[in-house]
């Protein structure tokens, strides 16, 4: 698994091919399990900084390197679109000629797959299935309302649902 370090390198290496120096601390986050990395941000009045770069501890885990590059690559364009701007793009025109400056792929415009080195089954704590067809309804790392009481809910089919747990 790549270090807080090692992913601090890596932003300062893919900022220099824009011509910015990358000056903000970068992160773990066990928390993180509906995205994998996200930069935060400071707003005083209309001007907009970058404060923080956090990765997925899941991404960081269980993803190959490419595609943790990429991802990177991608944190790292959010970031450099803020200081060339002083303000949030999202994904619009100005993040994605960004991302083509510093030749990220991933510029948000289509749904980003992910390639694992470990397998499905490791990776989520639960799964909800249907008992009359097997379909799998969900997959879950928490355990909410679904996991909770499977016996408020039932699949198109009219099934009933089932949870199993995975560790």
């Amino acid at each position: 698994m790549l270090t807080e370090k090692e992913l601090t390198k890596m932003c300062q290496e893919i900022c220099a091919v824009a011509g910015y120096e990358f000056t903000i601390p970068v992160k773990i986050n066990k928390r993180l399990t509906r995205t994998l990395g996200r930069v935060t941000y400071i707003k005083t009045g209309n001007y907009v900084s970058n404060a923080l770069m956090e990765f997925s501890y899941q991404l960081l885990t269980t993803a190959t390197f490419d595609s943790i590059y990429e991802v990177v690559q991608h944190e790292c364009a959010h970031y450099l679109v803020t200081e060339e701007t002083h303000e949030k793009h999202g994904h619009d025109a100005a993040f994605k000629a960004m991302c083509a400056r510093i030749n990220c792929t991933n510029d948000g415009s289509i749904c980003y797959s992910l390639e694992r080195n470990v397998e499905e089954s490791q990776i989520y704590k639960y799964f909800v299935k249907c008992k009359k067809c097997g379909a799998t309804i969900g997959k879950y790392h928490r355990a909410g309302k679904i996991v909770q009481h499977p016996e408020l809910y039932s699949h198109n089919c009219g099934g009933e649902l089932e949870v199993i747990k995975n560790f």
